[in-house]
């Protein structure tokens, strides 16, 4: 369908004082992306930080998605003893956000997670994740601030056809937003939310554990 549209006017500048204008305001379709800083994060992260490092040691070539320069262990973190720490952790998060949200009270929560090293220079490609119903990172190591924040793009597809003579960002006309990376830190937000990972310019790697993680509902107990 085409549009035609008339000559600008030019709206007055001291509209009518008579009269009582009230806007009210509605957010419709939200996208929450979720945080949490855990208390212990120093002696925590130490220990992930071997290990994830040891992973690395291990399997030197690692796996190739939306990494750019950098390391990427394959999707086992879930199976391996060594990591149950963060394992219950990112459940524990995800369960407190999933009944917050009203999802049926007998879903069981499974995940997928992975550990990532990027090296000064590395970055991760805009990308989403399927087939999940949450996905996020966990900061273990980074130098801020030059390590590189985690970016997400606005999902409304179709106002990126038609920008807006803004002088300032807001929620609303915001095409892209960044959050700060912190160490002892974790993102969670819908999978479907696309997302990249800008380049670390910093001196040193910046190490992370990220994660999907889907909901199933429990059948229910068969009658006797």
């Amino acid at each position: 369908m085409s549009l035609a549209f008339s000559e600008s006017k030019i709206l007055p500048t001291n509209p009518r004082e008579d009269i009582s204008l009230e806007i009210g305001t509605q957010s419709l379709f939200p996208s929450l992306v979720w945080s949490t800083l855990f208390d212990d994060r120093v002696s925590f992260n130490a220990k992930i930080l071997e290990l994830a490092n040891q992973m690395r040691s291990n399997d030197p070539n690692g796996v190739s998605n939306t990494n750019v320069k950098g390391w990427q262990s394959p999707n086992i973190l879930q199976d391996l003893a060594e990591f149950e720490d963060i394992n219950l952790r990112i459940l524990q998060v995800c369960q407190r956000i999933a009944e917050s949200q009203h999802f049926q009270p007998n879903v069981v929560l499974d995940h997928q997670a992975w550990v990532n090293i990027s090296p000064p220079g590395a970055s991760n490609k805009l990308h989403y994740h399927a087939n999940c119903h949450f996905s996020g990172v966990y900061y273990v190591s980074l130098k801020e601030p030059e390590c590189g924040s985690i970016y997400f793009r606005d999902p409304r597809v179709a106002s990126r056809m038609f920008t807006s003579p803004i002088t300032k960002q807001t929620d609303f006309t915001a095409e892209e937003v960044r959050m700060r990376p912190e160490e002892g830190r974790m993102y969670i937000f819908p999978g479907w939310l696309e997302h990249g990972v800008e380049l670390n310019q910093s001196t040193e790697d910046r190490v992370s554990i990220s994660f999907n993680v889907r909901a199933t509902q429990q059948a229910a107990p068969s009658r006797p």
